[in-house]
């Protein structure tokens, strides 16, 4: 997600440097002090998300969103003054962020900006076979995860548990099963039941009705295609 950040507080421009860099996934492409020229790079570049101070002494932040409209791109509000939340709020921004801002509090604010962003987006084709890793958003923080690694991913509501060789703990996100089984699929896996989807080439034993991955016993679902 490409972003950039305007504030007329270098120190303040230095702590979104900072945290941006620890953000996989968030490409800062510039910093401002000067809200105009924030403005002239917005209508010149592609950009994703705006990271704005809403007090500054010529064009304030609010005023650079008004100016965006409907087609600019996303908002975080970031300010020293609580009472301004309501007109940021008024505009649709994704969080408004009092300072000092904590590195987790900034975490959240892009969790919120990513998931806008994925929901606004027209659906992506199908992934390609030769794509070989994915990220997904765990603990305040992207997490690269390796095709290859994977053993199974076992859901559990709104959340999914992927557990990969090598790991002792499983990632846990916030993710559809059907989704990742469609997006898997032309990489060997397979949902087997409406709690699993597994990577054949990890089966080390097979019965009628389950098999058996690293040592776990996965269940068989009568509901689900077993062409392997």
């Amino acid at each position: 997600m490409t972003t950039i950040a305007l504030d007329d507080e270098p120190l303040a421009l230095t702590l979104i440097q900072k945290y941006a860099a620890e953000t996989e996934g968030l490409d800062l492409l510039a910093t401002f002090t000067n809200a105009k020229l924030a403005m002239e790079f917005l209508q010149q570049n592609q950009v994703e998300l705006l990271i704005s101070d809403i007090n500054m002494p010529d064009v304030t932040g609010l005023q650079v969103a008004h100016s965006l409209g409907k087609s600019g791109p996303l908002v975080i509000f970031v300010t020293a003054h609580k009472e301004h939340a309501h007109e940021g709020f008024e505009l649709d921004v994704v969080d408004y962020l009092v300072k000092p801002i904590s590195p987790e509090r900034f975490q959240t604010a892009i969790q919120k900006a990513q998931k806008r962003l994925a929901a606004e987006r027209p659906a992506s084709p199908p992934t390609p076979a030769t794509e070989e890793h994915f990220y997904v958003f765990s603990d305040y923080k992207q997490i690269k995860i390796r095709i290859k690694d994977i053993l199974y991913i076992e859901g559990m509501g709104d959340y999914v548990k992927i557990h990969q060789q090598g790991q002792s703990k499983p990632v846990i996100t916030l993710e559809r099963m059907k989704k990742l089984a469609e997006r898997l699929r032309e990489h060997g896996f397979r949902r087997i039941h409406r709690s699993f989807i597994i990577n054949i080439d990890k089966i080390e034993e097979r019965q009628k009705t389950r098999v058996c991955i690293a040592g776990v016993w996965l269940s068989l679902g009568e509901t689900f295609e077993m062409d392997f």
